[in-house]
Parts: C-alpha cells; structure tokens; sequence
C-alpha cells in the first residue's frame, strides 16, 4: 500500500490514466482482482461523463446523484445503475486511503429500488453460482458472513454486531443468538448443517479478535460486508445482490421448504406476519418463468 501512496504522491492529479492505471494495480493486489476490468470499465465511463466539470478529484455528492439520474434516463437497468454506484464508492474509497480527496463521496448515494411483486431473492441456480465464487475465494470468513444472512437470515446490521460468544456450534445442532436487532427485538436462530460447518471454519482459523475482521484487524463495517457481497456477486455474475437480497433469500427458501409462516417470521424478526406473507407471493421471475411456458415459441 504504501508503494502506491509514494507513487500518487508523484502524479498530476489531473494524470487521469496514471491514477486509473494505479486503481488497476491496486484492484489486482486485493480480493476485486478478478472483477478489475469490470470496476475499471465502470469507472471509466463516469469519468467520460464527468470530464469538462472539474477533476475528478472534486466530485461531490451532488455529481454522484447527477451521474446516478444520467444513467437512469439513459434508459439503464437498476441493476446496472446500482452497479455502477459500486464501482465508484470502491473507486473513491481508494481515493481516499491515498489521501487524495478528503471523503468519499458515493459513500451514502442510495441505489435505485427495483420493482417487484415481492423482494427480490436468489433461485437455486443463483445461489449456487454465489457459493461457487466464495469456494473458488477460499475465504472461511466471507463465507460465515455471508452463510448468516443466507442461512440464518441475519441483517447486515445483525451480523457486523454479532459476538462470538452469540454462535453455538454442536454436531448436531447450533444457533446464533440475535440481541439487538430491528426495534431492539431478541431472538434465537437455528443453524442447520450447511451454515454449522461454515462458521465452524472460521471459527477454527479465527479463535480470537474481532469475529469478523477486516483487512486491519478491526471489526468488519456493515459497508465492508456490501462490499464483500458485491464482490462474490460480481464473480458470480448476479445482478443488484445485497446483504439484504441474501436475508430475501432465506425467507424464500424456509418457505418453499415447508416452514410454517409464523415460524419463518420469528426467525427473521419480522414483526408482522403480513412482512413474512410477501414471499408467498410470485416474483417478478416467478411471472416470467409463468408467461414463457405459455410461449409459442
């Protein structure tokens, strides 16, 4: 890291391609280094369109949210757009370890809602694509983060808080124990087998510390966690995923498992039946998958 500050500290700010060729090495020298032409092509078209303002170095928010609309009426997916805001928070949060701009201003750009007859969730097929990127990682942590909101249906909030003392972990069976979640409600989730063997991991590879560290030892922000969300669905080729898609999933899962709803409400916290009710309800896939089978074609 530190090569790279001496080496920003001897180009012109306004040296677009060195700056954009030393975000490349950067991206190649971390977990990003296969989605690098992905985050590179996304920041080169906001710099397209931000060239003539100021240096790019300037953006603010507000250029942030312009760019955001632009790609909307340009007719972009939300997945897209959403994509987009991704590449550039990560652009600028490097931007900013270098001691180049003095925040990051994509850092609270909200991403565009999609719209839907229920919350989007991931099919099987999906899901399997995501486990097979975390394998091909071999990241035991990335793994136990993302098997609570999977498997448990854990909130990104619920997850950056957790302590180890919260996770029990038998042969037979385990839980993790939520105390201050939504509306500071507690409750106790069971784990099953799958997500049991992947904290377990983690747990032998990580005795002590922080639960889930970040790259500097301290304890992973809930931005950390979006961002090792966006990575793994990146490399999976998974559109618009989130910590909260992964919590979407779950639900969807225990109820096409048989789970009675007022048990599935109880293990997401919801404090209404009607909020567990919506993934009964068919997906904007669910209506594809119905008009495609009455296709001619």
């Amino acid at each position: 890291m530190s090569g790279n500050v001496v080496y920003l500290k001897k180009i012109a700010s306004d040296n677009l391609n060195e700056l954009l060729s030393a975000f490349e090495r950067h991206l190649l020298e971390t977990d990003r280094a296969r989605s690098a032409r992905t985050y590179l092509g996304d920041i080169k078209r906001f710099c397209e369109w931000f060239a003539g303002l100021s240096s790019i170095l300037a953006a603010s928010p507000l250029d942030i949210a312009d760019y955001r609309r632009h790609l909307q009426e340009e007719g972009k997916k939300p997945a897209t757009v959403n994509r987009s805001l991704v590449s550039i928070r990560v652009f600028y949060g490097w931007l900013l370890e270098q001691n180049l701009v003095p925040d990051n201003p994509a850092e609270d750009i909200r991403p565009v809602a999609e719209s839907g007859l229920a919350p989007k969730w991931l099919t099987r097929t999906q899901q399997a694509a995501l486990i097979r990127a975390l394998r091909e990682e071999d990241s035991p942590r990335d793994e136990a983060i993302i098997s609570l909101m999977l498997h448990a249906g854990l909130r990104v909030g619920e997850v950056v808080n957790l302590k180890r003392e919260e996770i029990k972990i038998g042969e037979r069976s385990g839980s993790v124990t939520v105390r201050s979640g939504k509306g500071n409600k507690y409750r106790e989730v069971p784990l099953n087998r799958t997500a049991r063997k992947m904290i377990a991991r983690w747990l032998e590879r990580n005795p002590d510390g922080p639960l889930f560290p970040n790259r500097y030892g301290k304890p992973i922000s809930a931005r950390g966690v979006f961002d090792i969300v966006a990575e793994y669905a990146y490399r999976a080729k998974l559109e618009n995923v989130t910590p909260h898609t992964l919590r979407h999933t779950f639900c969807k899962n225990a109820i096409d498992a048989g789970i009675p709803i007022d048990q599935v409400a109880a293990m997401a916290g919801h404090s209404r039946l009607d909020v567990t009710r919506r993934y009964t309800a068919p997906s904007l896939q669910d209506l594809q998958s119905a008009m495609e089978r009455m296709s001619w074609e």
